[in-house]
Order: structure tokens, then sequence, then C-alpha cells
């Protein structure tokens, strides 16, 4: 099975910095690195998760509308908490670029999902992977499916995650028993076992990706704490994994990477 560092391992580490990319190839070079990315009013690409920098950094701001220059003032670990203090206050980490991520780490397998919307993000992104030289070509995810569009088109040949639409559509036309009538033109299903109340990864859709040779990359559980905070419950121990392997789901994603390797290493099942 492939884990999947969610958010460059947000659990052990503030999301989305070099330390944190740094300690996922530290803990198993093998394993896929999810990063976030947005795009800086300058059009520079950044890793950072929200379209606000305030959840972060702390500061009220617009992404879209800070140039690089202003983005780069901000701590990325400002309100990363460990034992209820926070430790980079006063020890602040740069919000990296793509470019320094591809630069130091060109032999990391990466998955890039693209968190804006905003089209000339595409080539700019591809650009930068093909100028990186990087060993194993990103994985590209995102919501928006006109930014999965325009990167297949660009891009035929790289590997996708299935876009908002169409895994809304695979997965609620499984329910009603209409799933064969719905390709899947992506390469991998990135879903939730549950969202809310609401079993996602069933029996039946587990069974349409694999008779399409088409990978599943789960989580727990998604939905939402309130109206503007969205939840992500990923996979943080061998207990929470081993109903994954049970059913041959092909990957898992855990925000404590170094938790769980230690639990997997001493687990003869994935020792075989």
């Amino acid at each position: 099975m492939e884990i999947l560092c969610y958010g460059c391992g947000r659990g052990e580490n503030p999301e989305n910095t070099i330390e944190a990319i740094r300690h996922c190839l530290q803990i198993n070079a093998d394993w896929h690195i999810e990063m976030d990315l947005q795009i800086t009013k300058d059009g520079e690409i950044i890793l950072f998760h929200d379209t606000h920098t305030e959840r972060i950094t702390g500061v009220k701001n617009a992404v879209h509308k800070r140039t690089l220059q202003e983005i780069e003032q901000l701590n990325a670990a400002y309100n990363f908490a460990v034992n209820n203090t926070f430790p980079y206050r006063d020890h602040p980490l740069k919000i990296p670029t793509l470019k320094e991520v591809c630069s130091l780490f060109p032999t990391a397998k990466l998955i890039l999902d693209v968190h804006t919307d905003n089209l000339r993000s595409v080539d700019k992104i591809i650009t930068i992977i093909e100028r990186g030289n990087l060993t194993h070509p990103p994985i590209i995810v995102s919501q928006y499916d006109t930014i999965i569009a325009a990167f297949k088109e660009a891009k035929p040949q790289w590997q996708y995650g299935a876009a908002t639409r169409e895994l809304k559509k695979m997965v609620f036309s499984s329910f009603l028993y209409l799933d064969t009538f719905f390709p899947i033109r992506s390469d991998i299903l990135l879903v939730p076992v549950k969202y809310g109340n609401l079993t996602l990864l069933t029996k039946r859709v587990i069974k349409h990706c694999k008779k399409r040779n088409k990978k599943i990359w789960a989580w727990l559980q998604e939905g939402n704490k309130n109206q503007t905070d969205k939840e992500v419950i990923t996979i943080n121990s061998v207990q929470q994994l081993m109903p994954l392997l049970q059913k041959k789901v092909d990957g898992a994603f855990t925000e404590t990477p170094e938790k769980l390797y230690r639990e997997i290493a001493k687990n003869t099942v994935f020792l075989g």
C-alpha cells in the first residue's frame, strides 16, 4: 500500500513547509508527499492551502492579493501548536515556493493539490516541473474541474486525481447502480471513507475502480466543523490502516508519517 503524507505530514510539522517535507523524506523517501499550491498576485506558485493567510500565519490577507515578497514576510508556522505552545512564533518559517521544493527535493514523489481556480497557475506549474528535472513526474489533483482539464490538455501523459465533479458523479451513480455508465477518466480516485455520516467508499465503488484499473487513495472522514472550517481525518495508526488494506485500497493519507511508520515497522502483516 502507498502511504501519502497529507499536508506534508502536518500533524508532526507545520504544513506545507520545507521542514515538513524534509521530515517526510527522512521517515521514508518512497512515500508520496501531498502539498497544496496557491498563486500570488505576481504569479508565483507557493505552498499554501487556504485562499486567506490568517489560519496559518495569524495575519489577515488574501493570497492572490499579495506579492511573493509580501507573502515571504509571513510566518508559515505561526499557529502550529505543540503541547499547547507555539514554538515557531519566535522562530518563524518561510512560506516556500514550488521552485524551491523542486530544487531542494528533485527525487521526492510529489502530489500537487492545486487550491486555486486561476488558470494562469497551470502553465506556471508545468514550467516549474519541467525545469525542475524531477525524478518522478508529480501527480496533479484539484477540486476544480477546469484546472484538471487544463492540465490534461497540456500534459495528457501525467497522472491525475479525480476532480470534485467526477468524484461525485462516480460515487453517487454507484448508489443507483448506474456507475457502469460513467467511465473514470482520471487515474486515481481520492475519497474519504465517510463524508459526514455518509459512507462513500463502498464495496461497489472499490469494485468499479478495480475493474477499470484505477487507484483508490483514501482517508477516514471529511466534513464541516462549522460553516467555514472543513475537517479532514486521516489514517494515523495501523489499526485505522488495516481495514483499508483488507479492502485492497491502494493508498492511505496520513498526517503523522513518523508515528505511522513506527507502528508499521512493528506489525508483522506489513513486514510479511
